[in-house]
């Protein structure tokens, strides 16, 4: 299922990977780490995952949430692959995003948006929905992400292809704001910590334009902490925004961004300037993006394209880029510690970004 090939400089030979079964091995036979296939409550019950988030609540082992096509929300323990309750019903259509919701009293909450604008909230340590799928926004629920505010809030903001990006209060869901004052067709939605208790908004247009917006001002208008991405930059590079991510690092959490080229963009959204070089991946299309700090302080940035077969992984700050071949379609992508998250046109698969 998994061969890959971590490119060091130029002319050093690539160090290859194979599977055997459920493991994965270096060239020399030595074991790599394991592959987890997570289970379906019944062969082949499942279907397509579209949307993947990973709920971490304290003292608790780590779930990753999938859903898809079949309109119900699967979660499992990503040490083991193993389903922690039965699939959570509920959405009449195809769930397309989904994050987990920390919350001021240490609950952690799950949000699912489906594909005719329905929005739930569940409690994944007991499965049960702290709100039923309810709404009908034209066009969906295409992006959702998780803000916090400096007045202690925890938000739900989604997004619509239609332009409309609201805030809600998850318990309640109650709209408690509006961003996107333009109104321009999002594709693409983050959020990016810029200090405890403070979150941005980036979102990618279908034009391929970025906007960076603050949660934590009533107004949509005034920009609040937000800074813009350089514009200079952005034509500099010819980089036309089709996917954001946000991607921790050892001192700061930064913004990725990816265009239908191929090319990967690092950027400081307290100044809005690039950091280092953009990078071209290689990988033309539609763009899925994840990123994770291993141990030892090294960040990696994992990229692909939708229904593609192949993965980048890169680490900015050595400039290496590795290959992963898959033999299922990719449709979303998360990290859950050292583990890389896939979600296929067929399921769930982890694998390890380091050796285990």
């Amino acid at each position: 299922m998994v061969e890959s090939a971590a490119a060091g400089r130029t002319g050093e030979a690539a160090t290859r990977f194979r599977r055997d079964e459920n493991a994965v091995l270096a060239a020399d036979g030595t074991p790599w780490g394991r592959i987890s296939v997570f289970a379906d409550s019944a062969p082949g019950s499942f279907g397509g995952v579209d949307s993947l988030a990973v709920v971490s609540c304290p003292g608790r082992p780590t779930l990753v949430a999938g859903a898809g096509d079949r309109g119900v929300v699967c979660l499992w323990d990503v040490a083991d692959g193993r389903l922690v309750h039965d699939p959570l019903p509920g959405h009449r259509d195809r769930i397309r995003s989904m994050t987990a919701l920390p919350m001021p009293d240490g609950r952690v909450l799950l949000a699912s948006g489906g594909d005719t604008g329905t929005i739930a909230v569940w409690n994944p340590v007991t499965g049960r929905p702290v709100r039923e799928p309810a709404g009908d926004w034209p066009g969906g629920v295409t992006g959702m992400c998780t803000a916090t505010v400096p007045d202690g809030r925890t938000l739900l903001v989604t997004a619509t292809p239609r332009g409309a990006v609201r805030l809600w209060d998850p318990d309640t869901g109650e709209c408690v704001g509006r961003l996107n004052p333009y109104g321009s067709p999002i594709q693409s939605i983050a959020a990016v910590p810029i200090s405890a208790g403070h979150t941005l908004i980036a979102a990618s247009d279908t034009a391929g334009r970025l906007h960076v917006w603050d949660p934590a001002v009533d107004d949509p208008w005034e920009p609040g902490a937000a800074v813009q991405l350089s514009a200079r930059a952005l034509a500099d590079a010819d980089h036309r925004v089709a996917a954001a991510a946000a991607v921790p690092t050892p001192d700061r959490t930064v913004l990725a961004t990816g265009d239908n080229r191929g090319v990967v963009m690092l950027w400081d959204l307290a100044t809005g300037a690039p950091i280092g070089l953009p990078v071209d991946t290689g990988t033309a299309g539609l763009p899925v993006i994840t990123g994770t700090t291993l141990p030892g302080g090294r960040t990696v940035l994992v990229t692909g394209t939708h229904h593609g077969h192949r993965l980048r992984v890169w680490e900015p700050e050595t400039g290496t880029v590795g290959h992963i071949a898959l033999d299922v379609a990719l449709t979303c992508l998360a990290t859950a510690g050292q583990d890389l998250i896939v979600g296929h046109d067929r399921g769930v698969l982890g694998l390890p970004l380091t050796r285990q």
